[in-house]
């Protein structure tokens, strides 16, 4: 689970802005889940919402989060264009560096890791575990500005026996220029596959980010041959109003040739894909893959049937609304709740194309749900500001500062009575966080 996470100078954001799970000592438990650390038993929350105008760096934050993720699970970047993602700004302070920090519950232990960049190479990474003493150091790495890189650990808690404290002498004396791009936690996890290292890497391959314009990779393909997640989103659709009747894939061979006119792809793309083992495109929600003929492929369309006058009419997936279209991105994270996966889902624009009934049913939906999962979202929707959809320290407002930086400000900051007319109050300003619209000159 996410515990807490701060990100400094990567695109709108300057200075440090931290993020908490951690909730209000009077928080009703329906909104938490419990974990148990060597410190105790520590309730967490399951949701975070991000309110805000356009352009005060919701969507930064939740990218700044993407980039962190995909590192961190590939182990390396090309970072020599990195800085064209920080912030415009100069900040001397910050003396030209972006950092990410990670307080993450795993397998029984928190964790606190992170890192952080300078020009085209790894400044810092550490690695730290909670005893009952507070945080101490699993690892540590340094690199000054002549990429020499240094790296102290603890061998008595990373490493299980003395072969694995030879490999990491040997790994850690090979680190240097010509892996300054390289993160040491990637090393240990997929090189050497030091067991703490690789837990803590795949609980980030298990977050999972959705943008507005995503679309589930292999969708037709699940759809086709996962006979549970078919009738799941059948029934969801159904329920939701949205005139299908149930959805399906269906395959169909056609010719290599017809599909790279239609479609218009070049020769050199094409040969790729049919030289990758299983390759595959997606367009337009038809999957087309190939198998030992080369000569021809496989198309599965999904299709939404609609009941029309006494009879199922098939529609593709363009021919439908924005909303239902958005629906399939999001009701699969409903169906993985069901499955009790340990799971962190990050939403930018929930509400984009959704009625406000949708995105208050699918925001109360996974708080009735959830069990090991937590939900992330940012939201324009004003409606969701409701203490009884949302608790106070579930929302955060974001907003800029004078000096262009984007700010996170916890709900729970502000003093509010009991009854209050918070949406109303939102509206007016008191909590900051909305458009300030200037009258025409």
């Amino acid at each position: 689970m996410l515990l807490k996470y701060s990100v400094s100078n990567f695109k709108s954001i300057g200075h440090n802005v931290e993020f908490s799970m951690f909730p209000l000592e009077n928080t009703d438990d329906r909104f938490l889940t419990e974990i148990e650390t060597v410190a105790g038993t520590w309730k967490i929350l399951k949701r975070g919402a991000f309110f805000g105008p356009n352009a005060s760096g919701k969507t930064s934050f939740v990218k700044s989060l993407a980039f962190a993720k995909d590192f961190i699970v590939k182990g390396t970047k090309k970072l020599s264009i990195f800085k064209s993602t920080q912030f415009r700004g100069n900040i001397e302070e910050l003396d030209g560096i972006t950092s990410f920090e990670f307080m993450i519950y795993v397998d029984g232990e928190v964790y606190d890791y992170g890192f952080s960049i300078k020009n085209s190479y790894i400044n810092e990474e550490w690695l730290m575990v909670l005893s009952t003493n507070g945080f101490e150091s699993l690892f540590e790495r340094k690199t000054n500005r002549l990429k020499n890189t240094n790296i102290e650990y603890d061998l008595n808690k990373l490493c299980q026996d003395d072969r694995e404290s030879k490999l990491i002498e040997v790994l850690r004396e090979s680190i240097g220029e010509n892996q300054a791009n390289s993160l040491f936690l990637y090393k240990l996890a997929v090189d050497f596959e030091y067991i703490i290292p690789k837990s803590i890497i795949s609980w980030f391959r298990n977050i999972t980010i959705i943008y507005p314009d995503s679309q589930i990779k292999d969708l037709p393909k699940i759809i086709k041959y996962q006979k549970d997640f078919r009738e799941f989103i059948s029934q969801n659709l159904t329920l939701l109003d949205t005139g299908v009747n149930s959805i399906t894939a269906r395959t169909k061979r056609i010719d290599i040739l017809d599909f790279a006119n239609k479609f218009s792809i070049s020769e050199e793309i094409l040969n790729n894909i049919q030289e990758a083992q299983n390759g595959f495109i997606e367009i337009y929600g038809k999957l087309y893959y190939f198998g030992e003929n080369k000569n021809s492929m496989t198309m599965i369309e999904i299709k939404l049937e609609h009941f029309l006058n006494g009879e199922l009419i098939p529609f593709d997936i363009q021919d439908e609304s924005d909303g239902t279209q958005r629906l399939l991105d999001i009701l699969p994270v409903l169906y993985i709740l069901n499955q009790q996966h340990h799971s962190i889902f990050i939403i930018d624009e929930l509400d984009r194309s959704f009625h406000t009934k949708l995105s208050r049913y699918f925001v109360h939906k996974f708080e009735d749900k959830a069990v090991n999962q937590q939900l992330l979202f940012t939201a324009h929707d004003t409606n969701l500001i409701d203490e009884r959809l949302l608790r106070n320290e579930e929302i955060w407002f974001v907003d800029k500062n004078k000096n262009g930086e984007t700010n996170l400000k916890p709900f729970s900051d502000f003093d509010v009575r009991e009854n209050q007319n918070i949406l109303k109050d939102y509206l007016a300003g008191r909590f900051g966080a909305i458009p300030v619209i200037k009258e025409e000159i």
